[in-house]
C-alpha cells in the first residue's frame, strides 16, 4: 500500500504542480480524498460536452419527410404520394452520397389494442403486411431527395391515415415521421372547361380543358366535341399537355382554337376517358354576338291580290335582338321609303312588279333582306307569242304557256273534244308560268283550245283552226264592230229626226175653243193627233164631252170650288147627287188633283180627260 501510495504520489509530483503542496499535508488520508473529488469533477466536465456533442449530431444526421396532409386515390388505378427531404451531405472521406431508407405504416390491429403495421419498408419486405405486399415501391429517386411512393391497384379500403419515415444507412433509429390520409373515391374527377365563353362573330376564341389525375402510367384521354350547334370554322386541336402543377401531382390539359359563327347556342363538350371507367363529360354553352343573319320578309295575309293591302313581318336571327327595322320598296321603277320603323307593316295598292326589302338592325349591326315579291294572285293569261301548234308529217306539236298563280289547270280540246288516248300531254312549270305541251297523230288540220283555269279565273285559246277555215284576224273582228255599231247609231238619230218632225206638226196646231164664261184653258198641246172633237163638257154641274178616242189631254180651269167636309156633301147627296152621280159613271178615270190656292178652304180643279 504504501509503495502503491509512493507512485500515485510521484506521479501526481510529476504531473501536477500542486503536487508539492500536497507531500507536505499533516494527514495524509485526508490529502488522498481531496485528490479524488479533484478528479471526479474534472470527468464530469470532459463526458458532459462529450454528451451534448454527440445529441447533437443525432439531431443534425436525423431526416424528416415533407408530405400532404389528403392524397386522393381512384380505385382500380394507382397513386404516388409525394414525398421529399433534404438529402444529408455527404461525408468527407466518401465520394457516394448515403442510402436513405423508406418505411410506410398504418395503425391497424382493433380498436381496443391497436397496432403499428408496415404497408412498406424499402430495407426489408419480409416485415410488409399482406394487404400491401406486392402492390408499393419507390417512385422517385431517394438520392435526389424523393422518397415517393407508388401504391398499385387502389382498393376502397385503402382508404386510411400512414405514417411515412426515413433513416439513413448508418443510423439505428428512424427519423420523425409524418402522417397523411389517403382517400380512396370510386368516380373519377370530372374536366373542367376554361376560357372566353362569350365572344363576337368571327372572334378568335381559345378554350382549355384540363383534368387532374395521380396516376402517371396510366394516364386518362380528353377529347373535345361539339354538343350542338353547326361545324366549328378554322378548328384546331392541340396537342394534349401533361404538366405537372405540383410535385407528383398531374394535369392533362387539351386546348381548342376556332372562329365563332353566328350558330345559335353553339354548345362545346370535353370528355375524358380512364382506363377501366365510364367516360365523363363536361358542356359548356358558348355565347356568341352577331348583327341580324337571314333578314327575310313574311308575307301574313293568306291570300294577295292585285289592288288590295298585305300585311308583312320582317324576321331575323340576332343576338342582342334587333330592335329597329326599316322597310321600303320598289314599283314600276321607283323606290318608296316607308315611316314605319316596327317589325310589321301593311302596304297597299299591291302590283305584280312590288318588291319589299326590309332592313333589320341591332347594336352590333344590321341585315338586310333581299328584295322579296308578295306572291300575288291572279287569273290565268295565255300568252300568245308562245303559245302555238305546228302541224309536220302527219303529227301535231302545241305548246300553252299560261301566266298564272296559283298554278292553272290546263286542258285541251281537239276537234270540239278532248285529245285521243294516244297524244302525249305534258307540263313542265316555273315560277308563276306553266307550259302544257299536246302532241300526238293528226291526218289533217283540226281545231286545238288550250283552257286554263284557276281559283281567279280562267282563260282559252285557240292556237289550231280546222283545214277550210281562216282565222279571222282581230282587228278585222273589231273593225266590223265599229261599222255595225256606227250604222245603229245612225239609224237611231234619222229615227230621233222624224219623230221630233211629226211633234212640230201636231203642236202647230190652234189650241182648241172652249166656252166663253167656263175659264178652261189648255195648258200644253196634245201628244197624239186624229182625235174627235165635240162640245160636250161637264163643268159647274153640267154635262160636255171635250175628246173621245184620244190619249189623255190636260186642261186647267180657274174655277174655285170650296171644300167641303163629308158630312156636307152627304147631306146635298139628295138635292144636286144624281147629276153628280151620273158624271161621275159618264167620266171614267176622272182624278182630282187639289192645288192649295190663296184662300185656304178654296183648291183649283185640273181634270184629266180620256
Amino acid at each position: 500500500m504504501r509503495h502503491l501510495s509512493d507512485v500515485i504520489v510521484s506521479g501526481a509530483q510529476r504531473n501536477d504542480p500542486t503536487s508539492s503542496s500536497l507531500l507536505h499535508c499533516s494527514s495524509f488520508p485526508l490529502c488522498w480524498q481531496s485528490r479524488v473529488a479533484v478528479m471526479h469533477v474534472s470527468t464530469v466536465f470532459l463526458v458532459c460536452p462529450l454528451i451534448i456533442a454527440m445529441w447533437r449530431g443525432v439531431q443534425t444526421v436525423s431526416l424528416v419527410p415533407s408530405v400532404p396532409d389528403r392524397v386522393q386515390a381512384l380505385v382500380g388505378s394507382c397513386v404516388v404520394i409525394p414525398c421529399s427531404f433534404t438529402p444529408p451531405a455527404p461525408h468527407a472521406f466518401k465520394s457516394k452520397k448515403e442510402q436513405v431508407d423508406v418505411r410506410l405504416r398504418f395503425r391497424g390491429g382493433g380498436y381496443l389494442i391497436p397496432l403499428q403495421s408496415t404497408a412498406f419498408d424499402s430495407r426489408d419486405k419480409n416485415q410488409v403486411s399482406r394487404d400491401f405486399l406486392g402492390r408499393m415501391s419507390l417512385f422517385g429517386q431517394i438520392t435526389d431527395g424523393d422518397c415517393s411512393v407508388k401504391i398499385e391497384r387502389i382498393r376502397q379500403d385503402d382508404s386510411r391515415m400512414f405514417e411515412i419515415a426515413l433513416k439513413s444507412a448508418g443510423d439505428s433509429l428512424w427519423g420523425k415521421p409524418k402522417s397523411f390520409n389517403l382517400d380512396v373515391v370510386g368516380t373519377p374527377e370530372a374536366p373542367v372547361i376554361h376560357g372566353t365563353l362569350s365572344a363576337r362573330e368571327g372572334q378568335l376564341v381559345t378554350l382549355n380543358c384540363s383534368v387532374f389525375y395521380q396516376c402517371p402510367t396510366r394516364p386518362p384521354a380528353l377529347r373535345w366535341s361539339l354538343e350542338r350547334g353547326g361545324p366549328l370554322n378554322s378548328t384546331e386541336h392541340g396537342e394534349v399537355q401533361t404538366l405537372h402543377v405540383e410535385p407528383h401531382r398531374l394535369m392533362l390539359l387539351a386546348p381548342l382554337s376556332f372562329t365563332v359563327s353566328h350558330q345559335v347556342k353553339p354548345r362545346l363538350r370535353c370528355e375524358v376517358s380512364y382506363p377501366g371507367a365510364k367516360p365523363l363529360t363536361t358542356s359548356q354553352d358558348l355565347h356568341v354576338t352577331f348583327p341580324p343573319k337571314d333578314v327575310k320578309v313574311e308575307v301574313q295575309t293568306l291570300t294577295v291580290v292585285e289592288g288590295g293591302s298585305a300585311l308583312l313581318i320582317c324576321s331575323c336571327k340576332a343576338d342582342p335582338p334587333a330592335s329597329e327595322y326599316r322597310w321600303s320598296y320598289t314599283q314600276g321603277g321607283r323606290t318608296v321609303h316607308l315611316h314605319q320603323h316596327t317589325h310589321t307593316v301593311r302596304v297597299y295598292n299591291i302590283t305584280r312588279d312590288m318588291r319589299v326589302r326590309c332592313t333589320a338592325q341591332n347594336l352590333i349591326g344590321h341585315g338586310n333582306s333581299e328584295h322579296t315579291s308578295l306572291n300575288i294572285q291572279y287569273k290565268p293569261v295565255i300568252l300568245r307569242p308562245s303559245s302555238s301548234c305546228v302541224v309536220e308529217q302527219m303529227e301535231v306539236l302545241c305548246r300553252c304557256s299560261v301566266d298564272s298563280n296559283p298554278k292553272p289547270a290546263v286542258t285541251w280540246s281537239v276537234n270540239g273534244t278532248v285529245p285521243p288516248h294516244d297524244y302525249n300531254v305534258s307540263v313542265t312549270s316555273e315560277p308563276h308560268m306553266l307550259t302544257a305541251t299536246l302532241k300526238g297523230h293528226m291526218g289533217k288540220p283540226l281545231m286545238v283550245i288550250c283552257f286554263a283555269l284557276n281559283a281567279l279565273g280562267n282563260d282559252s285559246q285557240v292556237l289550231l283552226q280546222e283545214e277550210g277555215t281562216e282565222t279571222v284576224p282581230f282587228m278585222l273582228w273589231v273593225i266590223s264592230a265599229a261599222a255595225i255599231c256606227l250604222v245603229i247609231f245612225l239609224m237611231s238619230l234619222i229615227f230621233y229626226c222624224c219623230r221630233r218632225k211629226a211633234g212640230n206638226n201636231v203642236l202647230s196646231r190652234h189650241p182648241a175653243v172652249y166656252p166663253e164664261g167656263q175659264g178652261i184653258y189648255q195648258d200644253k198641246m196634245p201628244l197624239y193627233i186624229n182625235c174627235t172633237e165635240v162640245t160636250h163638257i161637264y163643268t159647274n154641274g153640267s154635262y160636255q164631252l171635250v175628246y173621245q178616242n184620244c190619249t189623255p189631254l190636260f186642261v186647267h180651269t180657274d174655277q174655285l170650288r170650296p171644300i167641303s167636309r163629308r158630312g156636307g156633301g152627304r147631306r146635298r147627296r139628295g138635292e144636286g147627287g144624281g147629276l153628280d152621280r151620273q158624271a161621275g159613271l159618264g167620266v171614267r178615270g176622272m182624278r182630282e188633283v187639289q192645288r192649295t190656292a190663296v184662300a185656304e178652304a178654296e183648291t183649283a180643279i185640273y181634270l184629266e180627260i180620256l
